[in-house]
């Protein structure tokens, strides 16, 4: 008769669990995502340029803007009630989501294909007109980007990293011919210290600056051309909100509100006190996914 001792069944046991061991995987942990960090802690982050009138923050240090105030509004829903803000360089906002600094980019940001390679977008917020601001009587008589690149001598100023320098580009105004500010606001001190003859923005953008600036010698160029697409009709720009790649479950939830937001009526509202018209809706046929096929 065979026997075998209570030790020799433990030790082979032990034996048996670790050939298992090396068959059968371990449970995965999985880290949760964005969206469900966002909802446990009742708080998400938002990067900002700070530029009005999309996101920015008060002299009393409130957080606000027209894309952060719809931003509060289709995150409210599932419980997230603290928008958070890092101000950064409009240039610096897409790698720094990417880098985790923020959560997602709240800056009017456009939405165009080449950035749809780095980062993902909500369905669009809004949509705007390009607009120039020139000094009192608009001495070169410009009045579109074909006009600027057809005068040699005419100097155009914009912000650097912005989609109206791609349009510069694409309307033959070359490297010589314009310059590139950091900022807004530093584009109107060029403009009116002489460095460039008209400065190009969003439309919205770019009466707030002016309202905001009070400076007397500057005006809004009237009866500007807007760029037009093939079929001859106006070439838009999209404003959305902007994020990781792999934030699909927080994208889809956005959506999901920007669109009750957008057939209720509730979009307009939010967006009216800071200077959008209905003029400025997108839309609900307009999507991130056709904005970013071109």
């Amino acid at each position: 008769m065979i026997t075998v001792s209570r030790r020799s069944l433990i030790q082979g046991s032990l034996a048996v669990g670790a050939g298992l061991a090396g068959i059968i995987p371990a449970p995965r942990a999985f880290a949760a995502s964005t969206f469900e960090k966002a909802k446990a802690a009742k708080s998400i982050s938002v990067g900002i340029a700070n530029e009005k009138p999309y996101g920015y923050v008060e002299t009393d240090g409130k957080l606000t803007g027209a894309i952060i105030e719809v931003l509060r509004a289709t995150v409210a829903p599932y419980g997230i009630t603290e928008v958070k803000g890092t101000i950064a360089d409009f240039d610096a906002l897409i790698p720094g989501v990417n880098a985790g600094r923020f959560d997602i980019i709240g800056a009017g940001m456009y939405v165009r294909p080449k950035r749809c390679a780095a980062i993902a977008f909500s369905n669009p917020l809004t949509r705007a007109g390009g607009a120039f601001a020139a000094k009192k009587g608009n001495p070169k008589n410009l009045h579109s980007l074909k006009d600027v690149a057809a005068n040699k001598d005419a100097k155009i100023g914009t912000q650097t990293g912005t989609a109206q320098v791609e349009e510069l580009k694409t309307a033959g105004i070359g490297a010589d011919q314009t310059v590139l500010f950091t900022k807004d606001t530093e584009a109107l001190a060029g403009l009116i210290a002489g460095r460039v003859d008209v400065i190009y923005f969003p439309d919205l953008e770019l009466n707030d600056l002016i309202v905001t600036s009070g400076a007397p010698e500057v005006e809004r160029v009237a009866t500007f051309q807007q760029i037009l697409k093939a079929d001859g009709t106006p070439a838009f720009n999209y404003q959305a909100l902007g994020f990781r790649k792999d934030d699909a479950d927080l994208i889809d939830a956005i959506n999901v509100q920007l669109a009750t937001l957008l057939s209720s009526g509730k979009l307009l509202s939010l967006l009216s006190p800071f200077g959008f018209s209905a003029n400025e809706l997108p839309g609900s046929d307009v999507t991130a996914a056709k904005l970013c096929a071109g």
